[in-house]
């Protein structure tokens, strides 16, 4: 399976153009942008999403399914929280892309809600590793899996209530609602990864994944208009990546489901529908909130540009994981993961795109934040974003 996927790199790039139809507009995008300056820009930052985006509400929550520790893993990858919180909150081994966002706009890293220490004068993190759009009771007594999460997962419904808990006990105490419309107007809302870990559970199951797609995006749509109606003005939605190139996906597919990357071709199809319907779903909502900016961040294309041209940005493991189980061909075993007796970390995690098998690497998580804020993977771009904070 090994040789299938580095025989076919060279193809990839002809692939993803065939893929991604939209990906001439990121390289004239690209030459037409001009470097602006994102500090000070916003004074709060809201971010919701999965384990992508969770900088510890699901580790307070004690909903990891792991038996594993940290102390299999070298501390020197861990080091990069620099911020004083256990670098186990982050299915990482080091910073997410919210954290390098917040890092771009000179705000220090967001407390995740559930922290008893949470201090949200510069915004909050609701995202929760292993939420599913799908309600939770939709997972009782069926036989979807799931490596990460203890039992039922947590809905994105959560993070909704968690957010208008946030606005009645911290956020807008004491304020009227017009006040804390105002407040809302001045930050920044970033929804990261929502919907993945409906597809990882259903994979191999009878569940329709255009179905699927259909409710996952709309519950982002649903968490949307519950921010728009806050007052939210500035918002970014992040697409999905094609998670059907991570080697978890990669080891559940049978090889001749393996497409011509071999990436698992069912898994990254579902994916793209998701994406496609969440874009139509967001040029309607611009249409109806023509005062505000809805922003699409392409997670795709983002992560196919690095994919398919691994040695401009210093990858050379664009498919194994760094963290796992050795003596696999991916490094990654369901049964033994990362951070479990018998697992070891590669020597250079920069060098990865994948952390743990089922995770991005700081690296691969620096690299798309680039792409998503400078290099024009957003959609209207998040220089124009900038923009138009700036001049109101």
């Amino acid at each position: 399976m090994a040789k299938l996927i580095y025989q076919s790199l060279a193809l990839a790039f002809l692939f993803s153009l065939f893929l991604s139809p939209s990906s001439a507009h990121y390289k004239s995008q690209e030459a037409s942008n001009l470097p602006i300056d994102f500090k000070g820009s916003f004074n709060q930052v809201f971010a919701f999403g999965d384990s992508y985006t969770d900088t510890g509400n699901a580790k307070f929550l004690g909903g990891f399914n792991f038996s594993g520790d940290t102390k299999n893993i070298p501390l020197e990858w861990l080091k990069n929280i620099k911020h004083g919180k256990d670098p186990a909150s982050r299915m990482s081994n080091g910073l997410l892309v919210v954290d390098f966002l917040c890092k771009s706009l000179s705000l220090p890293t967001l407390t995740p809600y559930k922290d008893p220490s949470a201090n949200f004068s510069v915004g909050a993190n609701f995202a929760i590793a292993g939420s599913t759009s799908l309600p939770s009771d939709y997972f009782l007594g069926k036989n979807l899996s799931s490596l990460i999460w203890k039992g039922v997962p947590k809905n994105f419904q959560t993070q909704i209530e968690w957010f208008n808990n946030f606005l009645t006990k911290s956020g807008c105490q004491g304020k009227n609602t017009a006040s804390c419309k105002v407040q809302m107007q001045d930050s920044l809302f970033w929804i990261g990864e929502m919907g993945v870990n409906d597809y990882t559970r259903a994979h191999g199951s009878s569940v329709s994944l255009q179905w699927l797609s259909e409710m996952s995006v709309r519950t982002v749509c649903k968490l949307l208009k519950t921010l728009l109606t806050a007052g939210a003005k500035y918002i970014v939605v992040q697409g999905l990546p094609p998670v059907g190139c991570l080697p978890m996906d990669i080891s559940m597919c049978p090889l001749h489901k393996l497409n011509k990357m071999g990436c698992a071709a069912a898994v990254n199809s579902a994916i793209m529908i998701h994406n496609q319907i969440l874009q139509r779903n967001l040029e309607k909502l611009r249409k109806m909130n023509p005062k505000c900016t809805i922003v699409y961040a392409d997670y795709w294309n983002a992560f196919l540009t690095i994919l398919t041209n691994p040695k401009k940005y210093q990858i050379e493991e664009p498919f194994k994981a760094c963290c796992g189980s050795s003596g696999t061909q991916l490094n990654f075993n369901s049964h033994s993961l990362c951070g479990s007796p018998g697992t070891s970390v590669c020597k250079d995690p920069s060098k990865h795109i994948s952390w743990d098998g089922i995770h991005l690497t700081e690296a691969m998580y620096k690299h798309v934040t680039d792409l998503f804020l400078n290099q024009g993977f957003c959609r209207p771009s998040f220089a124009d974003l900038i923009k138009s904070k700036k001049s109101m």
